[in-house]
């Protein structure tokens, strides 16, 4: 996988990790383990991120994503955060409200699922995705590894996965110790998910813009990929 020089872009090999690669239950436990469900039910028509993080991320996904490609969104909304100009060949998403979802100008089908509930992706025939998107949501699953499982799974061979987030969050639901990592530490722990789940390579880190201070006081939000590639079979 190639990025424009500006994005700073680093290794995570499977060596920074311990072998075995296993979590504990503590790992995904949240302040509020209330249903999603319930937290969900309410849509809600804002962005996540500041309007720069916004516009960087449009223009990294111009760079991945293609008109021909078959691109599925997990954990979306009402906005997926391509460029308006860019149209997928089709495009899925899963996300928890279904107002949200259907307001999203990009999605040909979407399916409303909590995958902290059932992490499966039933209604995606194996091999036929080209593009795995997920936005500021990837500290938000509480079964990754099962989640990547299926990714990696409706992936074509040699197609990818992109999770972005930022340092922006809920915090009573975000998953384990998240919010007492840094953000190089919750980059290195995204990356592990690729590597429990198996099957992929390439895995790395893509530095999309630190944190800075405003034009106008305050601070511009960071924005970061993680990324993987799924194996080709021999």
């Amino acid at each position: 996988m190639s990025s424009p020089p500006l994005y700073k872009t680093n290794p995570l090999p499977r060596s920074l990790y311990p072998t075995p690669l296993a979590y504990k239950h503590a790992d995904f436990s949240r302040q509020d383990e209330s249903a999603d469900s319930e937290w969900y039910a309410q849509p809600r028509f804002v962005q996540h991120i500041d309007d720069p993080a916004i516009a960087c991320l449009k223009s990294y996904y111009s760079t991945i994503i293609k008109p021909n490609h078959s691109v599925l969104d997990i954990c979306s909304s009402w906005v997926s955060h391509l460029p308006a100009e860019l149209k997928p060949q089709s495009m899925v998403g899963y996300g928890m409200n279904y107002a949200e979802l259907s307001k999203n100008p990009h999605l040909t089908k979407f399916s409303v699922k909590d995958l902290n509930v059932m992490p499966r992706l039933e209604d995606v025939p194996d091999g036929t995705i080209d593009t795995v998107i997920c936005n500021v949501s990837v500290d938000y699953l509480t079964r990754p590894v099962e989640v990547f499982n299926e990714m990696k799974r409706v992936l074509i061979g040699g197609g990818t996965a992109h999770m972005a987030f930022s340092n922006r969050c809920f915090p009573t639901k975000v998953v384990g110790n998240w919010m007492g990592m840094s953000d190089e530490e919750r980059r290195r722990w995204v990356g592990g998910y690729f590597w429990a789940s198996g099957g992929w390579e390439g895995v790395e880190e893509v530095i999309l813009k630190e944190q800075k201070e405003g034009f106008l006081g305050g601070y511009e939000d960071p924005l970061y990929v993680v990324r993987g590639m799924k194996m080709a079979t021999k």
